[in-house]
């Protein structure tokens, strides 16, 4: 499957070195340029008045953590409940990844990750949402 490429990409990070790697990944995979959020609080508000097609998120921050973005993101109304959403996250437990799947998480992907990986998930999470996954 090739994801469509004009997919406009939130990247919800708070240390912003790993977020300035993430953006230039999306950027380098030909996405338009990402918007950016240092917490999911930041993130939310994002959500619900930009261009949003795909979130990717790490787990633990400050204000929001990304579990809860996730619950909020699910809670909401159409189209914002069916946004593809990515976990990022050093949580490597079995627990973890079962924890973020109950919340609606579509891809679940830990640290470090590749360019290759983080493509895959993209692709398998917007293709979850389109066969109406949820």
């Amino acid at each position: 499957m090739s994801v469509d490429k004009s997919l406009n990409v939130l990247v919800v990070e708070d240390n912003a070195n790993l977020r300035k790697v993430l953006i230039n990944i999306i950027n380098k995979l030909g996405f338009p340029p990402a918007l950016e959020a240092e917490h999911g609080q930041e993130a939310w508000e994002k959500v619900q008045n930009e261009k949003v097609d795909i979130v990717l998120t790490d787990w633990t921050m400050p204000v929001m953590d990304g579990l809860e973005l996730v619950k909020k993101i699910r809670g909401a109304d159409k189209p914002i409940r069916d946004l593809p959403v990515l976990m990022i996250t050093a949580m490597d437990t079995k627990d973890s990844v079962i924890a973020a799947g109950r919340q609606g998480v579509d891809a679940y992907i830990i640290k470090p990750f590749s360019v290759q990986t983080i493509l895959q998930k993209i692709e398998e999470a917007v293709e979850r949402r389109s066969a109406g996954a949820s």
